[in-house]
């Protein structure tokens, strides 16, 4: 009887010693580690020399995938080709969620041989379609339950591994048999060109984008959708009767930064002591640079606080672009008041007895759950490599559940946490439209901005990369109220019901 599917796929939770070399000799190692030898009957052992790397001391591998044979025994191939992706951290292969999830595609690949009685290391058929890969391609293209993105993926977690073992030694594999493959580059639009792998073995995916739903837009392949100003007044009122200190202020950040949520939840100590060192210089305030926008004592020209984001800041960012978050007064007082509370201090200590002395205090989370863990694992977290399943803001679902329980019904029934993102676009685009000046005579005085201007500045407070991006924002709230009036209406009746 063949084992099952879970049954031939387990996790290892740790290994160690991987940046080691293997020695019979310990006058050769340096620092070594001494390991008997199992069923010796003399005192022989081999040593572990350690090679620490030069960023992360740790050299262990956590949450490994470790796949078996149908009899039992472990798919040594297998195991070697994940071990290996695992401590190089290949590309697809750096989380131990995308391991895991490439490891069953991979024991998919070894089932159906198995079920087929094929020989997955046979490739010795003239023709293609007798070969093991081929004859999997094939299988999946008449599966309807696979779409063609996941298609592809399974034939080029297989191929990957093929590539893998075809170089090691004893496996007389020539990997042209295969998969056809060819080299193509891709252009983009800044100019730079990267050279790819094009497989036989995908299907075409349509690589069209799908429309933007009307009243909303896409910003780094989220659609969102901005708040009325009326909506956004409920928002905050709700927020401020229903909800505690340290979730009202999740909003607030969100609301009066832009904000996502990875860089909200990632926020530190030491971050909130950096805002607070710039209110206290309180005018000090001198350019840089006028077209960057940075300014000495982090602190903008509008009196806004800056916050570095992203690379070595501690603070995590879509995509790991460098940022600058700008904080008003107000919301830095009460981050202040809140980071230092009894509430906030009691959940630190939580946090210690659960994980001891992991981070240090300045290092420790802005916002941790009332049993003191975090809603999301930073990538710079000591424990990131260690943990198998990390918090990724899913607390944001908690709170739009608990927001709709006080919402008004004509509050829009879709709102997402990420909308806040677009509402504070909407809110900076009405600030900054009465300071245009279209006459080009007039000499512009600080603060007035010449047509254009406002473009500039949601860009870089949205951190885009594309100006079109922003345009695109702008397009939607010219007339935005009205827009949204009538939309909301049409939804009500379409989905509702309301009005018939």
């Amino acid at each position: 009887m063949r084992k099952r599917k879970d049954e031939r796929q387990i996790t290892l939770s740790r290994l160690d010693y991987t940046a080691g070399d293997l020695t019979t000799l310990p006058s050769s190692a340096s620092y070594p580690i001494r390991v008997p030898l199992e069923k010796s009957k003399t005192d022989e052992a081999y040593y572990i020399t350690k090679e620490y790397s030069l960023t992360i001391p740790d050299d262990s591998v956590y949450h490994l995938p470790f796949i078996f044979n149908d009899d039992g025994s472990p798919w040594y191939e297998a195991n070697l080709f994940f071990y290996r992706q695992s401590i190089d951290e290949a590309d697809g292969y750096k989380t131990t969620d995308e391991l895991r999830r490439k490891a069953s595609m991979l024991l998919d690949y070894k089932m159906y041989c198995d079920d087929e009685g094929i020989d997955y290391l046979d490739f010795s058929s003239p023709r293609p379609a007798p070969r093991p890969s081929y004859r999997y391609f094939i299988h999946l293209l008449y599966r309807d339950d696979i779409s063609g993105l996941n298609l592809n993926q399974r034939t080029s977690v297989v191929h990957g591994f093929y590539k893998f073992i075809s170089a090691l030694p004893g496996f007389n594999l020539d990997i042209k048999r295969v998969d056809k493959t060819r080299k193509a580059f891709i252009r983009f639009e800044n100019g730079f060109s990267k050279q790819v792998e094009i497989r036989s073995q995908t299907v075409n995916v349509s690589h069209e984008k799908k429309p933007v739903p009307l009243g909303y837009v896409r910003d780094d392949g989220e659609d969102l959708r901005p708040l009325s100003n009326t909506q956004r007044d409920e928002l905050i009122d709700v927020l401020g009767h229903h909800f505690s200190v340290d979730e009202r202020l999740v909003h607030l950040i969100a609301l009066n930064t832009g904000a996502r949520k990875q860089s909200i939840f990632t926020m530190r100590i030491k971050h909130v002591k950096q805002l607070v060192e710039s209110l206290k210089l309180g005018g000090e305030i001198k350019a840089l640079d006028d077209n960057s926008g940075q300014f000495e004592k982090g602190i903008a020209s509008d009196g806004t606080l800056l916050l570095k984001a992203g690379p070595q800041t501690g603070i995590d960012t879509k995509f790991n672009k460098s940022q600058t978050l700008r904080f008003p007064k107000r919301l830095v007082d009460q981050i202040d008041t809140y980071a230092f509370s009894n509430e906030a201090k009691k959940r630190r200590r939580l946090f210690r007895e659960q994980y001891g002395n992991t981070l240090k205090d300045d290092d420790m989370y802005l916002f941790l759950s009332s049993k003191g863990n975090c809603h999301y694992m930073a990538k710079s977290d000591p424990r990131y490599r260690q943990v198998k399943s990390r918090p990724k803001g899913e607390h944001t679902d908690y709170l739009k559940k608990k927001l709709f329980k006080h919402i008004s019904a004509s509050f829009p029934r879709s709102f997402t946490f990420h909308w806040q993102r677009a509402t504070f676009a909407y809110k900076l685009y009405q600030h900054l439209i009465p300071h245009i000046i279209y006459d080009k005579k007039i000499k512009l005085k600080p603060g007035q901005l010449r047509p254009g201007e406002e473009i500039r500045r949601i860009q870089q407070r949205l951190h885009h990369k594309d100006r079109e991006t922003t345009e695109n924002y702008l397009k939607l709230f010219v007339d935005f109220d009205e827009k949204m009036a009538a939309q909301d209406d049409y939804e009500e009746v379409l989905f509702y019901g309301v009005g018939l």
